[in-house]
């Protein structure tokens, strides 16, 4: 139901952070350079955030792509 919005938000968030500078390197390899970017969602209860590190892919071209597996992650930390 809501994963418009989180894909909207998670990319948001991390152009917005990866604009900035605010992410950490991870390693390298053929596929590209990895980022660690985090993350701050609303819990659905209305009751604080849960914060956690997503990764990111880049690409020659400068822009950045999910790469963290998240099926059936996010309904246990929301």
């Amino acid at each position: 139901m809501d994963s418009q919005w989180l894909q909207e938000e998670f990319v948001r968030q991390a152009n917005e952070k990866y604009a900035k500078g605010d992410f950490s390197l991870g390693k390298i390899d053929s596929f590209g350079q990895r980022l660690d970017i985090e993350i701050t969602l609303p819990r659905k209860n209305g009751t604080g955030t849960v914060n956690f590190i997503s990764g990111w892919l880049v690409y020659p071209d400068g822009s950045i792509q999910l790469a963290t597996h998240m099926e059936g992650k996010l309904n246990e930390i929301i």
